[in-house]
């Protein structure tokens, strides 16, 4: 599937500009957060992939692409960071997207307290094996997926 061209978007969080990437289209809202060392674009192809059905928006988080550098580099902050987006975005989001990579458990742990803020109802955990910015394995997209499916 060829990826759609994402529109840049940004939003401000305690005066600090917070970039996303927005893949569009008609599908709900899907949320995703690169991990450490990543950016949005991360997810292109999985965005390709997911097709019409979700409209994949991926956060350059705090310090990372085109958002703002931070001396915050806390859990809190991340939290409030991506709390920010999933506001912006104002529709149900059911589910957050996550990348594992050196610091899985710090963004999983994130991602877990969204769901527990029920600002969305599932997480979805790639492992940091999953290349998902340019070759997503098909079991991995067949996957994410078939979860989603069932939301």
């Amino acid at each position: 599937m060829t990826p759609r061209d994402p529109e840049r978007g940004a939003l401000y969080v305690a005066g600090r500009r917070l970039s996303f990437l927005d893949f569009g289209g008609p599908g709900r809202p899907l949320p995703a957060l690169h991990g450490h060392f990543g950016e949005g674009c991360t997810f292109t192809r999985l965005a390709a992939e997911l097709g019409e059905s979700w409209r994949v928006v991926a956060l350059d988080q705090r310090g990372h692409g085109r958002s703002d550098r931070s001396a915050d580099h806390s859990r809190p902050g991340y939290v409030e960071d991506a709390a920010a987006v999933l506001e912006h975005l104002g529709a149900d989001c059911p589910a957050l997207i996550v990348r594992g990579s050196r610091n899985t458990v710090l963004r999983a742990e994130h991602a877990r307290r969204m769901v527990a803020r029920r600002a969305c109802t599932s997480l979805v955990e790639l492992s940091a094996g999953h290349t998902v910015r340019d070759t997503v394995p098909v079991e991995c997209a067949g996957a994410v997926r078939g979860f989603l499916g069932s939301l």
